[in-house]
Parts: structure tokens; sequence; C-alpha cells
């Protein structure tokens, strides 16, 4: 029978309890770490959603004390961007983000006639968006068209024909709701020629871009 040699000197405990207590320590401290990591982080997010508040009572603050100039200005610009578009072939959707921009852009005029500078400057930045969206598809490949897109402003709707809002930017995906006409909606975001939007009951999903028109304060200049 073979003999097992046993070691000279065997594996003391008191290292393995002093090193264990070492990465105990060293795990205490790295949790230290990631807690402060994640206390920074927690603080950094609100600040960024205090100043991104801020921002936006700034620039309502900004609509508010808009001059007759600005507001003149304003239209100018989104007038000439409107101009230009509409000298290229713009298909289905892009025809129909045009049309939806030209539409706020005559709800500014109104405005700018009825000295409501402030609405002016609304709907002007509202119109400013779905030419963005027009000049985006035209230098996007159609690949990329698939990808969603956040306005940076949201867009004030109306539904004007009955919908389905849907689960996804697809016509064969689940239906969340049907929409009347005229229920308002707040536009967010945009994919090909699908909206997502959220209704005034909290809804949210995707409809067509064709069936729904802008929302605006003066009845008469809905379309």
């Amino acid at each position: 029978m073979e003999v097992i040699p046993i070691p000279e000197k065997l594996p003391c405990y008191r290292l393995y309890q002093d090193e264990i207590a070492a990465l105990k320590q060293m795990l205490a401290e790295k949790d230290e770490v990631i807690r402060d990591l994640s206390v920074r982080e927690l603080d950094r997010t609100q600040a960024l959603q205090e100043t991104a508040s801020e921002i936006n009572r700034a620039k309502n603050k900004l609509h508010r004390l808009a001059t007759q100039p600005e507001a003149a200005s304003r239209i100018a610009e989104v007038e000439v961007a409107l101009a230009a578009l509409k000298q290229t072939e713009l298909e289905e959707p892009g025809a129909v983000f045009w049309f939806l921009a030209q539409s706020l852009l005559n709800a500014a005029m109104t405005a700018y006639e009825q000295k409501d500078y402030s609405n002016v400057m609304n709907y002007a930045a509202q119109s400013s968006e779905l030419i963005d969206v027009i000049t985006n598809r035209a230098r996007k490949n159609l690949e990329l068209q698939e990808a969603v897109s956040s306005f940076r402003v949201p867009i004030l709707l109306l539904v004007t024909q009955a919908s389905n809002l849907r689960a996804d930017s697809d016509s064969s995906s689940k239906v969340i709701s049907l929409l009347k006409k005229n229920v308002p909606l707040t536009a967010i975001a945009y994919c090909d020629n699908w909206l997502f939007v959220q209704t005034a009951d909290n809804l949210s999903g995707w409809i067509e871009n064709r069936a729904v028109g802008i929302q605006v304060n003066n009845p008469g200049l809905r379309e």
C-alpha cells in the first residue's frame, strides 16, 4: 500500500480567516463606492430633470413674452422651409406631414393676426418639428426609416377619422382602442407613417398619420 506523505506544514486556519476578512472588507468598500455612484447618478438624473423643467418653463415664458417682430420672424422661417419642401416630390408619409405642418403654419398666421404671439411661437415650433421629420426622412435610407424618433416639441392633434390605436407601428398589431373622430391626441414620436400618441385618458399607442389633423384653440382652424 502506497503511503501518502504528510506535508511538513498544514495550511494555517488563521491565514484563511485573515484573507476572508480582507475580502469582506474589500467587498464592503466596493459596495460603498457603488452606493456612492448610485446616489450621484440619481442626483444627476434629478438635476437633469430639474434643468429640463427649468428649460421648459423658460421656453414657455419666452413664448408668453414673444413680441410681434419675433413672431413674424418665426413665421417667415417656417414659411420659407415649407416652400422649399413643396418644390420637392413628397410621397406619403412626407406629404401628410407637410400638410400638417402647413396647417400649423396657417394656425400661427391666424394667431398672429389676433396678436396672440404666444400661440404663434407654439404653432411654429410644432410645424418646425414636422418639417424636421420630412427632412430627416430625406436623409435616411429605407432601413433607418423604421427607427422610432421622438419629437422635441409634442404635436397637438385631433383624430379626423375613426381609427384604431395600436400597440405597435403595424396595421396588424394589437388594437388598444378605437379612437373616434375629434378625439384630441398628443404626438410624442413617429416611425415612418405612424405616430406614437397619448390620449387625454392616458391611453398611448400608434396611429397612422393620415388619420389625424392639427389641434388648435380656435375650432374654426381644425382640419
